[in-house]
């Protein structure tokens, strides 16, 4: 599997921000996870994912996202709470959110509409690893 790709078969609701179509806004996974890895303890976006072109003009930024869970610890969507204010980065996030299971520590969840959930933040370029 590449790094950071949906697994094969799978298919996904996306939502983009009516106001600039080039914003993808969320990413939901229709069907049932996929994912045979365990559940990670940290998410952190491998840097082989930074957009090339973000990297050539010095995109950066944190994008904060609202996760759903599943039973199993899939993330069955991603929202953005708040945009890095860069296309490119917000949409890597969100769909990388889709090839991973996460575990987070007990006290991080919140039930909403009944899905364990929560708020994560990822940083880009200088603002990765920043809480």
């Amino acid at each position: 599997m590449v790094i950071g790709a949906p697994v094969f078969g799978e298919h996904f609701l996306k939502s983009h921000n009516p106001a600039d179509s080039d914003f993808l806004t969320s990413i939901e996974r229709v069907g049932p996870c996929k994912i045979s890895t365990p559940p990670v303890a940290g998410i952190r976006v491998p840097y082989q994912l930074y957009p090339p072109w973000s990297v050539q003009f010095h995109q950066e930024g944190t994008v904060q996202m609202e996760l759903v869970f599943d039973e199993d610890w899939c993330i069955r969507k991603a929202s953005i709470v708040q945009s890095t204010g860069f296309w490119r980065l917000d949409e890597v996030s969100l769909k990388y959110m889709m090839t991973v299971k996460y575990q987070p520590k007990p006290g991080s969840i919140k039930i909403k509409d009944g899905s364990p959930t929560m708020v994560v933040k990822l940083g880009w370029g200088a603002s990765q690893g920043k809480k």
